[in-house]
């Protein structure tokens, strides 16, 4: 299924929405089965004001089927998403690259070319116990897992498909730091980037410095808006994870603080990728929260090009 531009009007970015807002549970993770499934999923995406999410072809579903319902309602596809579940966790790493071999397959017949990668994340792990701040630093498994990111991406880039590194709170690519690591040891030629305005900035990161540095890799951005304040009293309370998602950290975009629009201009005029909504913990109804997110997208404009004197 080929993509195409999805825009509020020219000048415009290609937004998508993942509707993680309508899984969102009540102890501050999320319940895939929880929130609306297949069709009518398609059908709350449009009438969120949206006509494109990731892709996430639904269980028991043929690649077909999949096409033929979006192509019924209207919507598009963005990049999805694949987490690399480590050694730690009892998975071996052929194993967890299979896993990521079968998804780029599907999202190569899908017609979708980019995709997030990620460290997985694991109920009760160090940095879901102390989150954002770099827990357990370990140089040889970062250096192991930026060599199991790499072996991933090439698996992914054989399919067709580009693996966008997605650091993420609570994985062992949590950091500033620890991303600029594993993008430079990986190169540019086998790893794009997809970061998380959200999770980056939860880790004391400077996106804007970030995605100017970067921007030549980056193919899709998660557009998740914050409230710093409750960041940072949840550090210092030694709140974890899940607990500090409960005291109110994720808001929709623009009722946050932090600049988005500042951070998004970075990406430069050229960018082309995908804007992805995500509000992990909505502050409103589900419904709500979507179309306010549509909203504060549809208004968002790329910034112009500076002419050479």
């Amino acid at each position: 299924m080929p993509q195409f531009s999805v825009r509020a009007h020219p000048g415009g970015y290609r937004y998508a929405l993942n509707p993680i807002q309508f899984y969102a549970t009540a102890d501050g993770w999320l319940d895939m089965g929880k929130g609306p499934q297949g069709e009518a999923l398609l059908r709350t995406v449009r009438e969120a004001g949206f006509r494109a999410l990731p892709a996430v072809v639904p269980g028991g579903w043929s690649l077909a089927r999949y096409r033929d319902a979006l192509d019924d309602a209207g919507v598009v596809l963005a990049p999805g998403y694949v987490s690399l579940s480590l050694p730690e966790a009892g998975e071996s790493p052929a194993r967890a690259l299979e896993t990521v071999r079968v998804a780029a397959d599907q999202h190569a017949g899908l017609g979708v070319p980019d995709m997030f990668l990620a460290a997985r994340m694991v109920k009760g792990a160090p940095r879901i116990v102390t989150p954002a701040v770099g827990a357990s630093p370990d140089e040889a498994r970062l250096s192991a897992l930026g060599d199991l990111m790499g072996e991933a991406a090439e698996v992914m880039q054989a399919m067709g498909v580009r693996a966008l590194l997605h650091p993420h709170v609570g994985t062992w690519i949590e950091t500033e730091a620890e991303t600029r690591r594993v993008l430079d040891d990986v190169g540019a030629r086998t790893l794009g980037f997809g970061p998380d305005t959200g999770h980056l900035s939860w880790a004391g990161a400077d996106v804007v410095g970030l995605l100017t540095d970067y921007r030549d890799r980056v193919g899709a951005v998660h557009v998740k808006d914050a409230r710093m304040d409750v960041a940072r009293t949840a550090r210092a309370a030694g709140l974890g994870y899940s607990q500090t998602v409960l005291s109110g950290l994720w808001t929709e975009p623009g009722l946050g603080t932090l600049d988005l629009a500042a951070m998004l201009a970075a990406l430069g005029p050229e960018f082309d990728g995908w804007l992805i909504a995500e509000v992990d913990y909505p502050t409103m109804d589900p419904i709500d929260s979507a179309r306010a997110s549509a909203e504060w997208l549809a208004a968002l404009r790329r910034p112009r090009s500076r002419a050479l004197t």
